[in-house]
């Protein structure tokens, strides 16, 4: 792992640590916002596609 992709995953966690301490919705929503993105610019995480997975049909969790 390159001394960029370990700073950008230690302030991800910071930012994720501090948005679970936060009292306002608001900047904690903007924290994990902040930190997602730190991830995704590493390469770390694929990009997920948010409008394709609502037209996905759910799956059953349980088989009857």
């Amino acid at each position: 792992m390159s001394r960029l992709h370990y700073f950008a995953r230690e302030a991800a966690a910071t930012l994720l640590r501090m948005a679970k301490t936060a009292k306002d919705p608001a900047v904690a929503s903007g924290l994990i916002q902040r930190a997602a993105d730190l991830k995704d610019r590493t390469g770390e995480l694929p990009p997920v596609d948010v409008e394709t997975m609502d037209e996905q049909p759910s799956k059953p969790l349980t088989r009857n």
